[in-house]
């Protein structure tokens, strides 16, 4: 229906006075009588309020505004305000004292039936019409139910305007309105169906460790690493009294966070001003506020203040003593909960959105050369991350077992150096490497653990297949050895041919 309503209804009353119209084709309720013309009877002629762009399973109702009269003498339809909607009207300010010609000047665009979320002059009053339905008694003049690709099952109601409002969705539709009002077709009234394309928005929260869009991350105990949470914000309706928007994030007893005031939030591109928790805008708005409690963070925006359909914010963590080794991960896990019913008290909490942080371990593995089954305990070995053993990472000591475990490692490679040795033992001069969660490590024992096994040789003994510093050594030793012997062997024939 392309034409204003005031142009609409000037075509009615023209229509009705000048054409040849069948009326027998209006019927109406002869028990309820207008007002405004007390020979007139409330039309019952029916027709379809359509929705298109409705999510399928959506549930919306319709409220009615306008009844529609007909008097079959004169030919003429007349409108007035159903009882519900003139209860609202006496308890507003600005509309009080309506008038339905008042009404009828009320703009939403340039169409008679539709949704949008402008500060239009019907906007502002369906809206708050929209509020009060919330809160008050309000007959409900159809159920509307959507299947996808289709428009409303269920929708079909008597002549009049509608407000139109969801009951059931987890969106966020804008005010909408469908007049069903009777239009001239030759010799007859006919009442079209009204078509609503719905202006929908949803609400969403991603969770990303390391960098946005990467939802794992692995690191060493200590190590500092960022948490990435970003929210699509809806766009509510003309004075949406419930615009709530709160991200809630838990992170396991394995990670510790870095506190509130390393918290960065953008509201779009722009970062906000973090005052211990209190994010402004460069008016001074207050667009979110941050809690920590334990291992919770309370996100709360004020989306009266959120000039962006998207926010991002981004804190600190590091994994602790506590952390889990392994596959299991350490989880971290958000929740967004927004307002799905501006105009009530009605929220929606998403599904949960995970990110873990993982973490893995070192196991030393010492035992004789000779004899395997015989293992070195009280052994001690520091752990570097680099091959110039500079960036000592820990260190350990073997148990009875001959073993030691050294948990809280990232992906990559490692080297230990051994600094002490059982009694009877060689201490080795090079140090052992071992790779983790990398290609060409050997898992171990224990569950997130990769092995190093180290060899130890009895006192006065070399390993003749050690490293290569060992050989190199080796090789130097021998081949002093053997230059000495051969210079002794010169000098001494030199010698003895001097004396013959």
């Amino acid at each position: 229906m392309k034409k204003s309503i005031i142009g609409l209804l000037a075509a009615i009353f023209t229509f009705g006075l000048v054409l040849n119209v069948n009326a027998e084709a209006i019927t109406t309720d002869s028990s309820k009588k207008g007002t405004v013309d007390t020979n007139s009877a409330l039309v019952t002629n029916q027709a379809a309020i359509n929705i298109t762009n409705a999510p399928t399973g959506d549930v919306l109702v319709a409220y009615k505004i306008l009844d529609t009269f007909y008097n079959a003498s004169t030919n003429v339809f007349t409108y007035e305000f159903t009882s519900d909607f003139k209860a609202f009207l006496a308890t507003t300010t600005d509309y009080k004292n309506l008038t339905v010609e008042q009404y009828y000047a009320l703009t939403s665009g340039d169409t008679t039936s539709g949704s949008t979320r402008t500060q239009s002059t019907l906007d502002k009053l369906v809206s708050l019409y929209a509020a009060y339905v919330k809160t008050h008694s309000v007959t409900s003049g159809a159920t509307l139910t959507y299947q996808a690709g289709e428009g409303a099952t269920g929708a079909v109601v008597p002549a009049g305007a509608y407000l139109v409002i969801p009951k059931s969705t987890i969106h966020v539709y804008a005010v909408m309105v469908g007049n069903v009002i009777p239009t001239a077709n030759g010799s007859e009234w006919v009442i079209n169906d009204a078509t609503i394309k719905a202006k929908i928005s949803s609400a969403s929260v991603t969770k990303s460790i390391g960098s946005i869009g990467h939802v794992d991350g692995n690191y060493s105990v200590g190590e500092e690493f960022s948490y990435f949470l970003v929210g699509t914000v809806p766009q509510y309706p003309t004075n949406a009294t419930n615009k709530t928007y709160t991200i809630t994030d838990t992170v396991g007893a394995g990670i510790t966070l870095s506190g509130v005031s390393s918290i960065v939030i953008k509201d779009g591109n722009t970062t906000l001003t973090n005052s211990n928790g209190v994010f402004k805008n460069a008016s001074g708005n207050t667009v979110a506020t941050i809690t920590i409690s334990g291992q919770k963070i309370t996100i709360v925006f004020d989306a009266n203040y959120v000039q962006s359909t998207t926010v991002t914010v981004e804190y600190k963590a590091k994994l602790n003593s506590s952390a889990v080794v392994g596959s299991a991960g350490n989880l971290n896990s958000a929740t967004l909960t927004y307002s799905n019913d501006p105009y009530g008290t009605g929220t929606n909490t998403t599904s949960a959105v995970n990110a873990s942080a993982f973490t893995y371990g070192i196991e030393v593995l010492i035992y004789a050369d000779k004899d395997h089954s015989i293992v070195l305990s009280g052994v001690k070995f520091e752990i570097y991350s680099d091959a110039d053993l500079t960036n000592k990472i820990g260190e350990v000591t073997t148990d009875s077992n001959g073993k030691a475990l050294l948990p809280g490692v990232a992906e990559g490679t490692y080297y230990l150096k051994q600094v002490s040795t059982a009694p009877g033992y060689n201490l080795p001069r090079d140090a052992v490497q071992v790779k983790v969660k990398i290609e060409g490590s050997v898992e171990g024992t224990d569950e997130g653990y990769y092995v190093a096994e180290v060899s130890a040789f009895e006192a006065g003994t070399l390993p003749f297949t050690g490293s290569v510093g060992t050989v190199l050594y080796t090789m130097i030793g021998l081949i002093t050895v053997v230059s000495a012997i051969l210079l002794f062997v010169l000098y001494n024939r030199k010698k003895e041919q001097e004396q013959a």
